[in-house]
């Protein structure tokens, strides 16, 4: 669902919509990706600190490791309250965790530019959940 996060000026600093006039600009991501997956959504804040979603998952590098989540496995998409309450942000224009849950229990956080970034992110990866009706 790009179309409502170009729309609602969700694009920053460190966020953009991955087409192929800027594809060059995240090459160093590129070769994680699988040879039928499309990168959509990059928010890179720099080599060791990115999260890119793409056709099929969600791949995100902190300074620890690398984590990726299939979106065909993913049930849970919302922002991080206790992470965001821990670090001290008061209200949504700070928030910058989005916590992701799949179908094995498996959760991580991401971390996402602060701002209309943050919450068109969050808003893609909420409408992707409907795509994917999980089994119950």
């Amino acid at each position: 669902d790009l179309k409502k996060f170009g729309s609602s000026k969700s694009e920053g600093l460190y966020t953009k919509i991955v087409t192929d006039e800027n594809r060059h600009d995240y090459k160093e991501l590129l070769h994680y990706l699988e040879t039928d997956e499309i990168p959509l959504i990059v928010c890179r804040f720099d080599l060791s600190n990115w999260t890119l979603l793409t056709t099929k998952r969600v791949l995100s590098m902190n300074s620890e490791n690398m984590r990726m989540m299939n979106l065909a496995e993913l049930v849970y998409s919302n922002l991080d309250m206790p992470g965001e309450r821990a670090s001290g942000s008061k209200t949504l224009a700070d928030f910058t965790k989005i916590i992701l849950r799949d179908v094995n229990n498996k959760t991580f956080t991401l971390t996402i530019e602060k701002g209309y970034p943050f919450g068109g992110f969050l808003q893609v990866l909420t409408s992707i959940q409907c795509y994917f009706p999980k089994g119950r």
